[in-house]
């Protein structure tokens, strides 16, 4: 009996996804390749080269044969025909048990006014009134996936308050009207990859040759900067992959694309802008969506100081259906940080002049 165990690296996740595939006493069933027009995806990990197809499969190729080998899926088709219809320009989340449908925007905007502070406020915020649907906040004392889906339920329900982290109306800073959001995130704990206190909504939609504008007022306060500072994701592929928003090291605003081989769009190296702390800042990001062909902008304060071309899109016919914003990521260092936003806004439509 022979065993092989080979480590298949999917970069077409948010995260590096690891497949182990054993081999014993026969080598896996292999299948003829699929027409061209059924690939989504090609890629080559390592010298080896894979598939994404439009049923959701991953194979890896055997080009001396011209067959294929299952690998992993990442999504469901018949599960998205289900879950997202849509009638004209029009699209709609279905909600699985009760049939309920609710139209996914791609005009968005708010300022957390009108609410209560803190928890009481955060309640109020999510639903389909105010158009938030969940928030996350992944801290050393909710590390688990199970763990922080159930401090949210109870949350929601007035059976609990917030633990080590926080996400809610605050005025203690806005930068217009009276409140802002405050997100306050602890640092993680050495088992963790990341800590998170941020708001989502899955009311949007932006979907492959469409523009994503996405404007916010943001506030650090005190020297501890977060990883990323929003997140546009798909979440009906495994791992939800999508692109962030962030600052990279810990200093200057920048995109990553949650798939393939991450490709990250930076700020020139001799012209970084470092992001500043204890004072609002603008930021304005535009994306046209594309899995090859895709364009990235970052202004900062009006600065455009990010404008490069590339992947923006995990794989061909891809929808991005949730937005989060507020600490989505809080990766390095060994203190709490504090994020306040204000004003955001989502649309189609240009914010800021684009340039070819």
């Amino acid at each position: 009996m022979q065993s092989h165990s080979k480590r298949w690296i999917l970069l077409i996740g948010a995260v590096l996804l690891v497949v182990v595939v054993v081999l014993q006493l026969q080598r896996p069933e292999e299948v003829q390749a699929y027409p061209a027009e059924r690939v989504l995806r090609t890629t080559t990990i390592e010298g080896v080269p894979y598939v994404l197809a439009d049923d959701g499969n991953v194979f890896r190729v055997i080009s001396e044969r011209g067959t294929w080998t299952w690998v992993d899926r990442v999504f469901d088709p018949e599960s998205i025909a289900r879950l997202i219809v849509k009638e004209g320009d029009a699209v709609f989340r279905v909600d699985p048990d009760s049939g309920k449908r609710y139209q996914l925007l791609k005009e968005f905007a708010d300022g957390f006014e009108d609410v209560a502070e803190d928890v009481d406020g955060l309640r109020s915020l999510i639903g389909e009134e105010r158009k938030w649907t969940e928030f996350t906040l992944q801290t050393p004392q909710t590390p688990a996936v199970s763990d922080y889906v159930d401090l949210r339920n109870q949350i929601l329900t007035a059976k609990a308050e917030f633990l080590d982290a926080s996400v809610g109306p605050s005025q203690l800073h806005a930068h217009s009207g009276q409140q802002s959001l405050r997100c306050i995130c602890p640092a993680k704990s050495s088992r963790m990859i990341c800590a998170k206190a941020s708001l989502g909504t899955g009311f949007v939609c932006f979907e492959q040759n469409e523009h994503f504008w996405f404007q916010a007022w943001f506030r650090i306060d005190g020297p501890t900067r977060p990883f990323t500072l929003a997140d546009l994701e798909g979440r009906e592929v495994k791992e939800s992959p999508g692109i962030r928003l962030m600052l990279f090291d810990g200093q200057e605003l920048g995109v990553e694309l949650k798939a393939l081989e991450k490709p990250k769009y930076r700020q020139a190296s001799e012209e970084k802008v470092v992001f500043p702390t204890d004072q609002w800042v603008q930021v304005t990001w535009h994306v046209f969506l594309h899995p090859d062909e895709g364009h990235v902008q970052v202004w900062q304060d009006e600065q455009l100081v990010v404008d490069s071309h590339g992947p923006t899109l995990p794989f061909r016919g891809m929808m991005y259906d949730s937005l989060e914003v507020g600490i989505s990521a809080h990766s390095f260092g060994d203190q709490s940080a504090t994020l306040f936003v204000d004003d955001v806004r989502i649309t189609t439509e240009p914010l800021m002049e684009i340039r070819p």
